[in-house]
């Protein structure tokens, strides 16, 4: 298993950007992400950077260019993402999530549909 990795809101965007798009060079990337984002072309730099540096990103030498893909897959930061915030806000209590999610905004009947065939999914894989 890779290492954990996790993203900041802005990293997330650059991530998604990259999950969709890939290979992308850093001007590819300006120009996809700034305009929906505001954001110069240095801070996207520095984002990258530091999704470099976390292993969330990597790069091959292009012709002319850096060409940037994910090194992790939506999955698993998805994934992590998840798990840190269950155990953060909810102490690790998915049952706990749930009922605030019900309470809170209710829940459709798709929602409740949705809910039923994931835990008998998990219950068909333990048995």
């Amino acid at each position: 298993m890779k290492p954990s990795v996790t993203l900041s809101a802005g990293e997330w965007r650059i991530m998604e950007h990259l999950w969709d798009n890939s290979p992308q060079t850093l001007t590819e990337l300006v120009k996809a992400v700034s305009p929906v984002s505001g954001w110069s072309k240095s801070t996207i730099v520095t984002m990258v950077s530091r999704l470099e540096a976390k292993g969330a990103v990597s790069y091959t030498e292009g012709i002319r260019a850096r060409q940037y893909a994910p090194a992790i897959p939506r999955e698993q930061a998805a994934l992590e993402e998840t798990e840190s915030f269950l155990h953060r806000v909810y102490r690790g209590s998915v049952g706990m999530m749930v009922h605030t999610l019900a309470d809170g905004r209710g829940l459709t009947d798709q929602d409740i549909e949705e809910l039923s065939a994931v835990l008998e999914k998990a219950r068909g894989e333990r048995t």
